[in-house]
């Protein structure tokens, strides 16, 4: 038993890419690799065979995203993962192998039992399958629109029939409602968000090519409840699955590829994360996108998350740290954890497990909170709380924990007129302040849940906004007959996107690019206008004042004559009226105004003299 044990996992580590068979009992198994042999590829009409189309679940139905609640991953035997990865899951979940036969039953258990895996937390389904990509043909969950858990069927997308049957199987062993979806598409290349968004390569179009790509949209959308987005493709070959380059770490956060400069896919990741960075998320933000620098070889975006674990594929490589620590930054309060196998650069931990979500989960939808402007009210949070279990709520569990300064705080949260919904409120904030908080709910049968999914560590942030203020002067002195261009000095602690206007401007100005311009009168005048500068919940506004005045004209009547230099006299030795503006009397420029600057205004009068200069 021990020998052959290990014979097949020697056949599981040689075997990848060639299709090899597993002698004994198993003689009738192939090993086969992830992309077709060259056998499949002239069988492609087989694809499918199987496939039971059916009408889909009623609506509306909900995707489960991979961070959601789990009880359970599926994988197959003969393993494509380390025993030490097997016994890890079976620490917090049930491990659902599925096994050939009684005799593979046999052995699996045997094997994992001499290898520290949890055997309270393992069952086995004995089917047949081809591979062991249960990513790929294993069961898509959903909840239908009663709340019960089902299982969604594509088309495999390889000439497998024992494979591609397996989501039926598992769902007659389970007691769920199988819905046969008329695609053909492999579970690597979809993942969800959990909130209404699938994202695929265009694979899922060129495998289909009998549908419109509307059609296959269409398709997704009564099936998995999703809108669709799909991307062009980032290399030129291989299985083109999205979760070799991408994955969903949460409703707002996208992981993405990164590579050294030389590879031929660098431009095009670069320019893929700049797009999803532009995309908006189900929580109503821009995509965060997180890179891991992934050179030939390693596929660390392939992992899979398990309640509070992420498992990640390591390669014995100088890189592994560096990426796990990606992991650790992007998803706080999860714990990473890194697993060597025989991994491959399209493959890896996601392709070869598939994790089953709580069917009886207390689901909490929420919008989280963003920028306000309100310093005044109270801050009202809208939520809805599902417990499939059927159980009945825990008031005293239904809890807002905020913080604005030191340490959380709690608000309950109250029950609407409409089922499932409820509200509380957080105090309302003085402006500048940026409030953290996360929500929390309990039902009888002994589940308690956080929203985000990771609690505190991960807690929902806004802030509350502070208004920009203008600090440029509201008065401003020009000389006659000058260029003018004017573009207010402000603040914003908030750095938020600003907008400038302004109003009642003279007609001599215009604005061109967020500022005002023109030429001023060439005789005293004075002229105004506002300028208002708006973030997106406040608007502040500013009178300015422009004096236009004649260099050397102390007294203001638009010209420059010997009257000018007996005024400035009077003003210094008779305590006549200053210059108005005191700056028209500066003749001279130095920034005074005194008995030279009369002297230098007889010189220009009567002398030929050079003309006035304000400074």
């Amino acid at each position: 038993m021990r020998f052959f044990s290990n014979r097949l996992i020697i056949t599981l580590l040689i075997s990848v890419f060639i299709a090899a068979p597993v002698s004994g009992d198993n003689a009738d198994f192939d090993f086969l690799p992830i992309e077709m042999t060259d056998d499949e590829l002239i069988r492609q009409d087989e694809i499918g065979v199987n496939h039971i189309n059916t009408a889909p679940p009623t609506g509306p139905i909900r995707n489960c995203a991979e961070w959601e609640p789990s009880v359970g991953v599926i994988v197959r035997w003969p393993l494509g993962i380390s025993l030490s990865l097997v016994a890890e899951y079976s620490e917090y979940l049930m491990v659902t192998t599925i096994v050939g036969s009684s005799y593979q039953l046999s052995d699996a258990s045997s094997t994992y039992s001499a290898n520290g895996v949890n055997m309270t937390n393992t069952e086995f389904i004995i089917a047949p399958t081809n591979s062991i990509w249960t990513r790929d043909y294993g069961p898509w969950f959903i909840f239908d629109g009663s709340g019960e858990l089902g299982i969604v069927d594509p088309i495999y997308n390889r000439p497998r029939p024992d494979d591609d049957v397996i989501p039926g199987v598992i769902g007659s062993e389970w007691s769920l409602p199988v819905y046969g979806m008329n695609l053909e598409t492999p579970g690597g290349n979809h993942m969800s968000d959990g909130l209404g968004t699938s994202m695929s390569t265009w694979l899922v179009y060129d495998e289909n090519p009998g549908l419109s790509h509307d059609e296959v949209d269409s398709i997704m959308r009564v099936f998995v409840g999703n809108d669709y987005t799909v991307l062009n493709y980032i290399e030129s070959s291989g299985i083109h699955h999205i979760d070799c380059w991408a994955k969903f770490l949460s409703p707002t956060t996208i992981l993405v590829k990164d590579v050294p400069t030389g590879s031929s896919s660098y431009t095009l990741l670069n320019d893929r994360a700049e797009y999803l960075s532009q995309q908006i998320s189900a929580w109503g933000k821009p995509y965060t996108i997180v890179r891991v620098y992934c050179p030939y070889g390693t596929a660390y975006t392939n992992s899979i998350i398990l309640n509070n674990k992420v498992l990640v594929p390591t390669f014995n490589s100088s890189y592994d740290d560096a990426a796990l620590q990606v992991y650790e930054d992007a998803m706080p309060g999860y714990e990473v954890l890194g697993f060597d196998g025989s991994w491959y650069d399209d493959d890896a931990i996601h392709c070869r497990a598939m994790g089953v979500p709580d069917r009886g989960m207390l689901e909490i939808q929420h919008m989280p909170l963003s920028v306000t402007g309100d310093t005044l009210n109270d801050y009202k949070v809208s939520v809805r709380i599902v417990a499939h279990s059927g159980s009945a709520l825990i008031e005293d569990s239904l809890k807002i924990f905020y913080q604005s300064k030191s340490q959380f705080q709690t608000a309950p949260l109250f029950a609407t007129a409409v089922p499932d919904s409820f509200y509380g409120y957080i105090p309302a904030q003085k402006g500048g302040i940026s409030v953290s908080y996360y929500i929390q709910a309990g039902d009888n049968s002994g589940r308690v849940e956080t929203h985000p999914f990771i609690g505190e560590p991960g807690a929902h942030k806004f802030s509350v906004n502070s208004p920009p203020s203008i600090i440029s002067p509201e008065i401003l002195f020009c000389e006659a007959a000058t260029g003018f261009a004017y573009f207010p000095e402000f603040t914003d602690p908030d750095d938020t996107l600003l907008f400038l206007d302004y109003s009642d401007y003279p007609e001599w100005l215009t604005i061109q690019n967020d500022s005002l311009v023109g030429t001023t009168p060439d005789s005293v005048v004075t002229a105004g206008f506002t300028v208002s500068v708006s973030d997106p919940y406040y608007t502040t506004e500013q009178a300015v004042t422009i004096t236009v005045f004649v260099c050397g004209d102390a007294n203001g009547d638009s010209e420059v004559n010997v009257a000018d230099a007996v005024f400035i006299i009077n003003y210094v030795f008779k305590d006549g009226p200053a210059p108005d503006p005191e700056i028209a009397g500066d003749a001279n420029g130095d920034d005074e105004v005194n008995i030279a600057d009369g002297v230098y205004l007889i010189n220009y009068v009567f002398k030929g003299g050079p003309s006035p200069d304000c400074p």
